[in-house]
């Protein structure tokens, strides 16, 4: 018989036993709140700030990835090394108190561009490439709580991304991450959203034990 996937999340290996429960607390919070009644007017979009809001991002990353991120990962989006856009909405309780829940988040840097994931430049494009340094935008982890999945929300933090390399006068050239072979659910949402798959990285994630590919996406304007 068939094993039941339990996975809250399609980002950890299949059959996993260890993403069958959430975390953090903005999913018993939601569960007294009209959900329908929060539109995308009311979601709003910002960098982390704060030692809660790093408090909160830790929680909905055990739940959405099956890596254990370091202390300096989270040290770096408060002292700015690595960037962040975060999705959150502002939740008024019955006793009058209000508090803001981070419901998406994407967390990016600059890396210097290869010219292995431009496959699709003119010749005078690499060829003017060589004389130039240029960066590009490495999405590290972008996830939605499921309760708010569907709402284009993520898209909107990656067409921020998009925004950025457009309106860069050309020092940024493109947009790519890594993302596990399994993963499905992710590889339709990069594809629609513009992204190519061009490589493939073996053996490039070791996860609950098991060694997996990984594909590199890439998002170049036109």
């Amino acid at each position: 018989m068939q094993q039941q996937d339990r996975r809250l999340s399609q980002a950890f290996p299949p059959n996993s036993q260890n993403n069958s429960s959430y975390i953090a607390e903005i999913h018993s919070v939601l569960a007294s709140v009209k959900i329908d009644d929060i539109g995308f007017k009311d979601i709003k979009f910002r960098n982390i700030q704060t030692k809660r809001d790093i408090a909160q991002l830790k929680q909905l990353q055990q739940e959405w990835f099956p890596i254990d991120y370091s202390e300096q990962f989270y040290t770096s989006l408060l002292n700015g090394q690595n960037s962040s856009l975060i999705a959150e909405i502002e939740i008024k309780f019955n006793t009058g108190r209000k508090e803001r829940f981070i419901i998406g988040a994407m967390i990016y840097q600059s890396r210097q561009s290869k010219s292995k994931y431009q496959q699709t430049q003119t010749w005078k494009q690499w060829f003017c490439s060589l004389f130039q340094t240029k960066n590009a935008l490495y999405i590290m982890t972008i996830g939605v709580i499921n309760e708010f999945r569907g709402r284009g929300i993520a898209e909107y933090m990656v067409d921020q991304l998009k925004k950025r390399v457009l309106e860069s006068n050309k020092t940024l050239s493109y947009i790519y991450l890594d993302m596990v072979v399994y993963n499905e659910v992710a590889a339709r949402f990069y594809q629609k959203n513009g992204f190519n798959r061009v490589r493939i990285k073996k053996n490039h994630y070791e996860l609950e034990n098991q060694q997996f590919d990984a594909y590199v996406y890439v998002w170049l304007p036109n």
